[in-house]
């Protein structure tokens, strides 16, 4: 169990209600206990809603109701508020609740829309005190896709209260978004139950099971499009065959792009934390995103350019590859503060941000394999109410101009993860093929896979991606994580989405957002643990990414001098022994690729 302020037990369940709008009947043995209500009578006009007004048009809340169904409530936030509570719709309770009481609320929900990378609004059901010193009973976040959801949350109350005397509520402020809520209750189980009673269906997802029919045509097609046959020919100095030699071949970098986004300060750092955390870049990763350093606002902190610097010289010194994250995003919150506190990012604004692209490209040129030439276009629109959007167009051919070599990505959210993904995808095509059509040298398009804690069926995953084979660009995941504190289902969904991508053909590469708790955005999704223990979810990808995928074999050449295998696409180190002597020498394999001979 978990503590929750100095009053309440608490444990949280999640139950998915399908696309009905009701939630699921009570289990039959809850129904037993015969438990009474003690939501507000009348729920569509007994509530005070907090945060918006007709004139601020902050946020709104609106009831509907149709003749014997519960009310529908609609919120919807223009712009995040600074404390979640900022904006809230309470209901005083309607009957009295008493110390040791089980209780279960019920909430069907889904949201419209949510201005976060993984698409899931944020809620937070409560209940305190109406009156001072409103003693908080439960605080419970609720993230919310656009499918209908149950919640359900059980807890046990630690204080008296009369009916009235307690404030029932939902928080709306933590994003800009639009959530519906289709029913609500809570149900008071008395001391008639225990809280283990309580329904506790966790999170999951179809195709999670152990033999999936997707994940092994997935395998399969891995298999086919990530392999090719490998052939080693031994020869003397003569060019002759030699029998019975020891040839090993490991791969060294796969072709595909297994990535991160990485610390700055931790690479540049010499401290012991600074230390392991490079050593695990180096023993997971082929590629780097510094998350942050290469940002606008970062690259003009003088200090803060020279920690990046000294990172890409790592990065550079340990042959890995660096992907520049990003160039142009478009919103005011992610611009020089210098720039967003003037009038219309201030006077010739468009010739800013091209020193900034000239500035940073020549920098880097040859040093980073692809460039998020612009971020979140779909979403971020601040830059286009100054200069017209044809003005994106000018930021890729200035780029390709700058570093002719770096493939030119886009980069989104919003896809991958829920319901609206396909329409997402649609629109990100829009921009796509407008940019592209005014002339945008756009090689490849970045998704970045925030998942949150409702991962999506992996078969839709793959249709999804099906949908950007229109474009005829590859498709990189840039930005993976899973936001869930569930370990076991990160992991699973982790290896799930993995496989999936690692076989569709349009996909080149796949980059997680973070790996260490202290460095990672949203800690609760990393792989390694404050104090470097593994996750399950890096069990997975060392299976994977390390094992599965990274061909390693010995073998002894035949009459002929041949070694015959078959390994997944990249750079090879192959390592022939005959007697004391050892050759090594590097061969890349590539669908088609000619025999690798060696010569002794």
């Amino acid at each position: 169990m978990k503590r929750i302020g100095l009053s309440l037990y608490i444990l949280t369940y999640f139950v998915l209600a399908g696309t009905a709008q009701m939630p699921q009947p009570l289990p039959s043995v809850l129904k037993g206990f015969n438990p009474g209500s003690v939501f507000s009578p009348n729920p569509a006009t007994g509530f005070v809603f907090k945060g918006g007004s007709a004139l601020d048009k902050a946020a709104t809340f609106n009831v509907k109701q149709d003749t014997g169904k519960p009310p529908v409530f609609t919120a919807e936030v223009f712009s995040a508020s600074s404390n979640h509570f900022g904006v809230q719709s309470t209901w005083r309770s309607g009957a009295p609740i008493e110390k040791g009481d089980v209780l279960l609320a019920r909430i069907t929900t889904r949201s419209i829309y949510a201005r976060q990378e993984s698409g899931d609004a944020v809620i937070y059901f409560f209940m305190q005190q109406a009156l001072s010193p409103f003693e908080r009973n439960a605080l419970i976040e609720m993230r919310v896709g656009p499918e209908w959801k149950t919640f359900e949350i059980p807890f046990v109350a630690l204080n008296d209260l009369d009916s009235g005397a307690a404030s029932i509520g939902i928080t709306f402020g933590a994003l800009s978004q639009k959530v519906e809520i289709a029913d609500m209750q809570v149900l008071n189980f008395q001391q008639k139950a225990m809280l283990a009673q309580m329904p506790a269906t966790p999170f999951s997802y179809s195709g999670r099971e152990e033999n999936a029919a997707w994940r092994k045509a997935a395998l399969q097609r891995i298999g086919q499009i990530r392999t090719a046959p490998i052939v080693i020919k031994a020869t003397d100095k003569n060019g002759k065959p030699v029998k019975g030699v020891k040839v090993s071949a490991r791969l060294i970098d796969p072709e595909f792009i297994f990535g991160t986004a990485a610390s700055a300060r931790l690479i540049s750092g010499a401290d012991s934390a600074s230390i392991i955390y490079k050593s695990y870049l180096l023993e997971l990763f082929n590629a780097v995103t510094l998350d942050n350093n290469l940002k606008w606002p970062s690259w003009r902190n003088l200090q803060q350019r020279e920690t990046t610097k000294a990172a890409i010289k790592w990065i550079e010194d340990k042959g890995l590859r660096l992907r520049g994250h990003n160039l142009v995003w478009p919103g005011s919150k992610f611009t020089p503060a210098f720039f967003s506190k003037q009038t219309n990012f201030g006077p010739s604004f468009a010739d800013s941000i091209a020193a900034h692209i000239e500035d940073i490209a020549t920098y880097t040129k040859g040093k980073v394999y692809g460039w998020d030439v612009i971020n979140e276009m779909m979403h971020e629109k601040d830059y286009f109410k100054v200069m017209p959007r044809s003005q994106a167009v000018e930021w890729f051919k200035q780029a390709r101009r700058i570093d002719p070599d770096a493939a030119l990505f886009i980069n989104e959210y919003g896809m991958l993860n829920n319901i609206a993904s396909p329409q997402n995808i649609k629109e990100y095509i829009s921009i796509i093929e407008e940019l592209r059509n005014g002339g945008a040298p756009i090689d490849a398009i970045g998704v970045q896979g925030h998942v949150g804690r409702q991962p999506r069926n992996p078969t839709e995953v793959l249709t999804d991606l099906d949908l950007f084979n229109v474009t005829g660009l590859p498709v990189q995941i840039t930005e993976f994580d899973v936001n869930s504190p569930d370990e076991l289902l990160q992991a699973d969904y982790t290896r799930d989405f993995l496989i999936a991508c690692y076989s569709h053909p349009g996909v080149t590469g796949f980059t997680m957002w973070g790996f260490w708790e202290p460095a990672h955005w949203k800690p609760d999704a990393a792989m390694l643990r404050k104090d470097w223990t593994a996750k399950p979810n890096l069990q997975v990808w060392r299976d994977l990414v390390l094992k599965e995928w990274r061909t390693t074999f010995s073998m002894t050449s035949d009459r002929n001098g041949d070694v015959k295998s078959r390994g997944h696409l990249g750079l090879y180190e192959i390592t022939v022994t005959n007697g004391k002597s050892t050759i090594k020498q590097l061969y890349k394999l590539t669908k088609g690729a000619p025999a690798a001979a060696v010569k002794l």
